[in-house]
């Protein structure tokens, strides 16, 4: 299965929604990017993100350079938080972390096993904790 990146900005909340699946090839990964810079446009600086990675397949390195770009290009446009959703596949989890490992900072991730809990911990993200 062929990687898949889809993203989604809800201005009311200011965050932004990615779907990351499927096994990612370094031509997967180009098309995908050039819709980032359109959503990210639609959120101001200070926005959180929740990213599914259940379905997240770990792909071929020159792929992982193009995604870890993609990360800096949320990070560079104002991400404050963000919450990963696992669904358990450890794999994929690991190879996302070390592809961002430097990127976003761990103090402001946290993982979920659902979008239901994703929201909730955002919506209830104590800064202090």
């Amino acid at each position: 299965m062929a990687g898949t990146i889809e993203f989604r900005a809800d201005r009311a909340k200011n965050r932004l929604y990615l779907t990351i699946s499927g096994f990612f090839r370094n031509r997967d990964v180009g098309p995908a990017m050039e819709n980032l810079d359109e959503v990210l446009r639609q959120l101001k600086p200070g926005f959180d993100t929740i990213t599914d990675l259940s379905g997240f397949v770990p792909g071929a390195p020159g792929a992982s350079a193009a995604l870890k770009e993609g990360g800096e290009k949320i990070r560079v446009a104002g991400r404050r938080r963000g919450v990963r959703i696992t669904g358990g596949l450890m794999t994929g989890l690991m190879q996302f972390q070390r592809m961002l490992k430097g990127v976003f900072d761990d103090q402001n991730t946290r993982y979920a096993k659902s979008i239901q809990e994703a929201e909730a911990i955002l919506n209830n993200w104590n800064d202090s904790d």
